[in-house]
This record gives C-alpha cells, structure tokens and sequence, in this order.
C-alpha cells in the first residue's frame, strides 16, 4: 500500500510501523515546525464499529496521560473520515533496539526501570493498566529519556464495557499468567511485564520461547522462572530474586506496585532506593544517575556495606533473642517433666527345662506371619477417570488456539492428525495440551488413567480382579474403556 504524501496539515515523511488496528507515520507539522508520530484509523477498518471505539478509547486514555515518562498528545482530530491523533516523535528508538545492541548492566538497567516504573504507577493511579508493555512500547529521545507508548489495548479498571472479544489481547511474550489466561487484570500485570523486560535487558533474551505463540503463553502460566543466573553468574543473587518476584505466577506474590518493584532493583543495583523525581539523561553506562548525593552507586560498594549492616543487626538479634530466653527462664520457670511409664519389650516365652541337671536351648516359637487381607469387592465403575477441562480458547495472530487441562500421568489420544499440539506438565499435578488446526473444527479427546499396581497390591485381589487404590478395593478386571474419558473440543475461528 502506497505512503500518503499528506495527511491534513502534515507531511507525511516514513510509515513507522502498522499494527491490527492503526498505522503510525512519521510526519513534519509545518505549522510548529516539529517532527511528530501520526497515529491513523486506516479506512478498510473505519467499516467496523468496534475498531472506530478502540481508536477512540486510546485516544481518550493517553489525553488524560500526562507524565514526563509518557508520551505526549499534541493533536487530535478527523481527516475525511478517518480519526487521528498526533504525538511526540521519538528519535532515538525503541528498548528493542538497545536490547539487541547487548545486554544491560545492573545499574543501567534500574535506572531505565525506575522511569518507565513512574510513569506505570502515574496510570495505574488513574485506572489505567497498559497490558502490552513490551521494549517496542518504549522509545527514547534525544536526551535518551525513556517513553511509554502504545495504550492501545489498555484497560480502564473501573470500566464495565468489555472490547476484546474472545481473544487473548497483548503480546504472548510478556503477558502475566492471569492475563494469558483471560482473568482480570489490575496493575501487577504491568508489573510482571515489567518484570520480563528486565529479565532480557539482563540476559539479551525473553525468559520463555517455544515454537508457536501460544507455546510461550502456556508457559507464562505453567512453568517456573528461569534461573538467570545459571546464564549470569556474577550477577547479584538479590537480583535474581527481585525478578522471581516480579514474575511470580500469583499476582498476590508480585510487588503491589512498579514502583515497588523499582525501589527493590535499585537497593540491589545501587545500594538506595533511588530518587523517583530524579530527570533521567542518557540510556546506558552510568548516564543515567540519580540526583540523590552522597549515595553508593557501584554494585560492590553497596554490598560491603549492605553486608557489614547485617553483620551488626545480626549480633544485635542474637544478644535479644538470647536475653528474652533467660528473662523467660527467671519469670516462668519450666516445668517439671512428667515421665511417663514406658511399656516394657514383648518377651519371648521359654518352654521350662525337662531335666535340671543340663539346660539345653530352646528355640522360641514365633507365630506365623498372617497372609495381606483381600481388600473388599467393588465395582468396576469406581476405578479413577481423569479429571479433563478445556482452559481457554484464544486467537494469536489470527491462529485459533484449545487449551485443554488433565491429571498427569493420563495417556491421550487425537485422532486428527492435522492437529498440531503442545504439551506442557505444570507444577500442581496437571498436564497441559495446547492444540492448533483449522479454525471451526472439532475433535474428541480420549484421556485415560491407566491404573499403577504394585506387588502387594496384587496380591490384595485374586487372579480374575485388578485393585482400585483410588477407593481400596478390588474390582473385576475392566473393559478397554474403563478409567478414561472422552471429551470433546472445538476450535474457535479467528476474525
């Protein structure tokens, strides 16, 4: 599609980047003589109303945003038709192409995400949660200050109307567990991906990958997060463990807010909490600096002192807990044990001597060992069949995607060999299959329990029955079919 020349009073200079719902230029306003970023409504979606009020929903949120790490609005209007709005060219880039330069020091990496943290818990102060926070939504000035973009798919907390769709909204890579899987979100879902753009501004990579999008969406939610420092060794443990919280899969555990999260990178990084009114001015290496004087900024200065701090505060613990025991042993003296009889040892009973001139031994007589009970009779109906639910239907990039949970350690069955599937075994006992095909379709899942006997517990039952152990008892030897589940699963389209 060809670049428009003009758009209105602007001058339309390079097409920035076009997305599912708008396309950004970079333009020239003759009026104040300034470069700027033109945000369009293209005319092949002006047809659907929803689109029209996405557009118009972004607009109105990022009006009412008004933060030096936020990117401006300078106009708003129509042009023919079609909606737009004009803001603030970013010069310097995105954090997607600082990444991919290398990775980020300690200390570089806090300052940056102190700033973004600002402007986060600005909107989320407002009811504003971005929910697509990712390094192509941050930009740089000239001045290397950072800039949150991209409020397209935010969400006002407080709102009831609901635009999404069925969809999962946001980008696979940085989506919180909760909001993968189309939970509500407030605020500490920004924080998790907040959490995941430190992770690979550290490592130069995104904590998860997989071979499909919706791969990394099951495992934001199954899997654990990855020990960075088994990649960055000399990296602080501190570090690894303020990104364990902020990627933690209960949003409950997470820091309540970006600034929290902040604050705790910053102790580690540099030794303070930071000064969260302090004007960043460079990307990289040491440029950006916090205005607070007479603050420790290097990463092994702020842990001698840090460690000789704890050296003093654990004395100080010792000598208090040590002296609340003995006040505690002259104000309530314990009390005297009570000994309790103990039964004495089983004796052997002794057949008595049939002469009393020789004593011979005599081999005590042990009593058989009882044979295992049978276990009682039960029917065959009562042997375990997994548990099976369908967890989330979604469209990534216009792929329809099933997720389907199961008890693990279950078989399953597909007989569409079309269906292209993912497993993934979660931590609380579950199996996870994630399954593409064409959009439409249906198809039943078989998932079986096959049942896991041991020795004994054969032997609990006779030859022509098997042993439930769910329900400890022996059931007549069962059908092919018996302890599985066929469940049936229908793949949604996608618009």
């Amino acid at each position: 599609m060809a670049i428009p020349s003009h758009f209105g009073r602007y001058e339309i200079k390079s097409e920035l980047g076009r997305g599912g719902m708008a396309t950004v230029y970079h333009a020239y306003d003759p009026r104040f003589d300034r470069e700027v970023a033109l945000k369009v409504l293209p005319r092949e979606m002006l047809h659907d109303p929803q689109f029209r009020t996405r557009f118009d929903r972004e607009l109105k949120i990022v009006a009412t945003l008004e933060h030096p790490a936020i990117v401006p609005v300078y106009d708003v209007g129509e042009e023919d038709g079609q909606p737009y709005f004009v803001m603030r060219y970013m010069n310097s880039g995105s954090l997607a192409k600082e990444i991919e330069k290398g990775k980020f020091s300690l200390e570089d990496a806090a300052h940056l995400i102190e700033k973004i943290a600002q402007g986060l818990t600005y909107a989320h102060k407002k009811k504003i949660v971005h929910r697509d926070l990712k390094p192509d939504n941050i930009l740089f000035d000239d001045t290397g200050a950072p800039f949150i973009s991209d409020f397209g798919v935010a969400k006002v907390t407080e709102s009831t109307s609901s635009l999404t769709g069925s969809g999962i909204i946001g980008t696979p890579a940085y989506m919180s567990p909760e909001q993968a899987k189309g939970e509500e979100v407030d605020g500490r879902s920004d924080v998790y991906g907040l959490g995941v753009i430190l992770y690979q501004m550290l490592s130069g990579q995104q904590p998860y990958s997989a071979d499909t999008p919706m791969g990394v969406v099951v495992k934001h939610i199954t899997e654990p997060v990855p020990e960075i420092l088994k990649m960055l060794p000399d990296l602080p443990p501190e570090a690894d463990a303020v990104i364990k919280k902020a990627l933690a899969k209960d949003k409950e555990s997470r820091y309540a807010t970006p600034n929290d999260l902040a604050k705790a990178l910053n102790l580690v990084a540099l030794g303070h909490e930071g000064n969260t009114a302090a004007a960043p001015t460079g990307i990289r290496s040491g440029v950006f600096k916090s205005d607070q004087p007479d603050q420790p900024t290097a990463v092994t200065n702020s842990g001698k002192n840090r460690s000789t701090g704890f050296v003093v505060a654990g004395v100080v613990a010792v000598v208090a807990i040590v002296g609340f025991f003995l006040l505690q042993n002259q104000l309530f003296p314990a009390p005297v044990p009570t000994l309790t009889p103990t039964l004495a040892p089983p004796t052997l009973t002794v057949a008595p001597a049939t002469s009393t001139s020789a004593v011979e031994p005599v081999t005590p007589t042990l009593e058989p060992a009882s044979p295992i009970p049978f276990a009682a009779a039960c029917s065959a109906n009562n042997l375990p069949v997994p548990e099976v639910k369908e967890t989330n239907r979604a469209c990534i990039t216009k792929i329809p995607y099933t997720t389907v949970r199961f008890t693990a350690g279950s078989t399953y069955q597909m007989p569409d060999p079309a269906l292209k599937c993912e497993e993934e075994v979660t931590q609380d006992g579950f199996t996870i299959i994630t399954c593409t095909g064409k959009q439409l379709t249906s198809y039943d899942l078989k998932v079986c329990s096959p049942p896991k006997l041991t020795n004994a517990d054969l032997a609990k039952c006779s030859a022509d029955a098997t042993f439930d152990s769910a329900n400890q008892c022996c059931a007549a030897v069962a059908p092919a079919e018996a302890g599985c589940v066929t469940f049936a699963v229908g793949i949604g389209g996608c618009p």
